[in-house]
């Protein structure tokens, strides 16, 4: 396994060359970029190509790759309600994953509304995934669907019944360790996703504070979390995606990496 660190990690002002420096200087191997909405309103510019293509200089020189471009997009168009423009995000992902030679983009396959009946959820995930899939396959990549707190695709059968539904061979899962607590065991969604898990994002959940933490701060038992990772041969990157500190932007990502060590060795 690799380790690597989710740009988000490290405050919003904090400058991505030096975000790039820390995580290098800290032992992360790799550093997921995210796509901002003000980045998806440069789409097709050349300050957005200047942008992330300066980023991928600056990443070689530093010797850290960039395997995932994140987003936290889909919270503005969900793709159960607004396909066009969650298909824009998609193609801006795609692009700025070309631009830093990622072979992986995030996804959320949408977000439950209380106006559509629950079995319609998989039919519009479904359509949106698949298409999306098609403009992924133009660049190259892999779409990870991510599991959140989005009030549908909830535990670990259904969320393999819709990759199942979809069945492309670009697309899988982007699981995150800690968004399956309180609701569901991360050991159970691994062992029913298996081979389908594309990367991986850690963060913990206290079941007692009921907030998100550094990996080893919360409620999740990480020795079976490995013991799973490992009986599914999962050997790609682990992402701590944690809130950075208020009065430190790295401690966060050194603790992070603290505990990854501690817990995959």
């Amino acid at each position: 396994m690799k380790f690597g660190i989710n740009c988000w990690s490290f405050p919003k002002t904090f400058p991505i060359e030096e975000a790039l420096k820390a995580a290098k200087e800290i032992g992360y191997d790799g550093y997921e970029v995210g796509l901002a909405l003000d980045d998806l309103e440069h789409f097709g510019k050349d300050e957005f190509k200047i942008k992330f293509k300066t980023i991928k200089e600056t990443s070689e020189s530093i010797g850290v790759e960039i395997p995932s471009v994140a987003t936290g997009l889909f919270w503005h168009f969900n793709p159960i309600t607004d396909r066009e423009n969650a298909l824009k995000v998609i193609r801006a992902e795609c692009e700025v994953a070309s631009l830093v030679g990622a072979e992986l983009i995030l996804a959320v396959p949408g977000v439950g509304v209380p106006s559509l009946a629950y079995e319609k959820h998989f039919e519009k995930a479904s359509e949106f995934v698949r298409e999306a899939s098609k403009i992924a396959e133009e660049y190259g990549v892999k779409i990870g669907l991510e599991n959140v707190w989005n009030r549908v695709f909830a535990g670990p059968l259904e969320f393999k019944q819709l990759l199942d539904e979809i069945n492309c061979e670009n697309v899988g899962a982007y699981f995150d360790v800690g968004n399956t607590i309180p609701h569901s065991l991360p050991e159970h969604w691994i062992r029913v996703l298996r081979d389908k898990i594309l990367q991986v994002h850690v963060k913990d959940f206290n079941l007692v504070e009921l907030k998100f933490g550094i990996p080893l701060s919360g409620s999740v038992n990480w020795g079976e979390v490995r013991k799973a990772l490992e009986e599914v041969k999962y050997d790609g990157y682990i992402l701590p995606e944690v809130p950075p500190y208020l009065a430190d932007p790295v401690k966060a990502a050194e603790d992070s990496f603290t505990s990854l060590k501690k817990i995959f060795g």
